[in-house]
């Protein structure tokens, strides 16, 4: 009984943040998530190609032995050719790959042994077969199956599995059709177990996939403020520099070291350090739109990633972070931040460390002038209204003004 009300509870969870969304469709998966599940896909089309085209070369001799030399022979063809196509899968690089390439060489793999098993049941399929003929055949009726539950170890959504596995079932209905004296209840039959295998096989890549959502989140995600950890921020902010040098889009990059960070720590204690760092996340979250990506750096440092932003956008975000600022310390002032920002036109730069480089120095700029404010590209300084009146009267105090 525990153990039902536990996975009832999980559902429900899974229902309030969307993750079975995301194990029905890929339209939601983060570039991160995408990425690996991709390389994953690939790595394993890799094996199993290269499986299936040993496996395809012994089958030869099996039908050279219980069928007719027409029969045989036609079939062996087929069997080189499809030998051929699996040494080009597993050759085939397991990186820079996108989701409808991958697919495609997914569903070249696959076709394969479905063409041979509909070449069989032209040749063979529907006459009275004995000894180890008959034995052979099984085998050939077994293919459809044997095809569904190799599908079970890529970790697929199920509009993909389906995408994949309706095709086998009108494969095999459409054989069972065309025979001389189709038996109908051996087709709805086969049909049936088809339909239930499928069952068994969306379930499996489910959960395949939900383990690897599982362990990215785990691996990519700072446990104290959900945003992404340094190592997998890197990775996403690789692939989208270079997205964006593709496509000639901006890309900009914010970086933020919050000011005076040490003193919470020190008179407020580190639990309180902790809450600030959760609130500065949180706050970035909210005024961000949900395609950009928070990254903590390091410490009280946070990367943003500003996809598809030229630098008047990002006026308007840094505005946005300006006027509300990143949440309260425990005396209640505004929590700050000195920030520094690069953008890849506007910096002419070729590769994402330079961007990040630029965006470092310039937030050191920021902690010259005075902290609580942010340094651009074109050297012009941004403060909200608050902090411009301080800075002023401090000037005015100094004897600048």
């Amino acid at each position: 009984m525990q153990t039902a009300l536990n996975l009832i509870q999980e559902l429900i969870t899974w229902l309030k943040i969307g993750r079975l969304s995301e194990l029905a469709s890929s339209r939601h998966h983060t570039p991160y998530l995408t990425r690996h599940r991709l390389a994953a896909i690939v790595t394993r089309i890799r094996l199993a190609a290269a499986a299936f085209s040993v496996l395809t070369l012994i089958w030869i001799m099996l039908d050279a032995a219980t069928l007719e030399r027409t029969q045989w022979v036609t079939l062996a063809i087929f069997r080189v050719g499809a030998v051929m196509l699996f040494i080009m899968l597993a050759m085939a690089p397991d990186k820079d790959r996108n989701r409808r390439t991958v697919l495609s060489l997914l569903g070249s793999m696959l076709a394969a042994p479905m063409i041979i098993y509909g070449v069989f049941q032209l040749e063979a399929g529907g006459s009275t077969l004995a000894g180890l003929t008959a034995i052979n055949a099984r085998l050939y009726d077994a293919l459809p199956f044997i095809v569904l539950a190799g599908l079970s170890i890529f970790p697929l959504v199920a509009s993909e599995g389906l995408m994949f596995a309706l095709p086998i079932a009108a494969t095999v209905a459409a054989v069972q059709m065309t025979r001389t004296s189709p038996d109908i209840v051996n087709l709805f039959s086969t049909l049936w177990v088809l339909m239930l295998s499928l069952g068994v096989y969306l379930l499996a890549c489910s959960i395949q996939l939900h383990y690897m959502m599982a362990l990215l989140r785990r691996a990519s995600l700072d446990p104290l403020t959900g945003a992404l950890t340094r190592s997998s921020g890197i990775e996403v902010l690789d692939f989208h520099f270079r997205l964006a040098c593709d496509q000639e889009t901006p890309l900009a990059i914010v970086f933020l070291d919050l000011d005076n960070f040490k003193l919470i720590n020190d008179g407020f204690g580190h639990e309180a350090g902790d809450q600030a760092l959760r609130d500065v996340a949180i706050a970035l979250n909210k005024l961000m739109r949900q395609a950009d990506v928070v990254i903590r750096w390091g410490g009280e440092e946070f990367v943003l990633i500003l996809i598809n932003t030229p630098i008047e956008g990002v006026r308007i975000v840094m505005t946005r972070i300006l006027e509300e600022w990143l949440g309260k310390r425990p005396d209640g002032a505004p929590l700050t931040a000195s920030i520094g920002v690069a953008e890849r036109q506007m910096d002419a730069v070729t590769d994402w460390s330079s961007l990040i480089y630029l965006a470092d120095e310039r937030m050191y700029q920021a902690k010259t002038h005075g902290k609580a404010c942010c340094v651009l590209g074109d050297g012009n300084i941004m403060r909200s209204a608050e902090s411009l009146n301080t800075a002023l009267l401090n000037d005015k105090n100094n004897g600048l003004i």
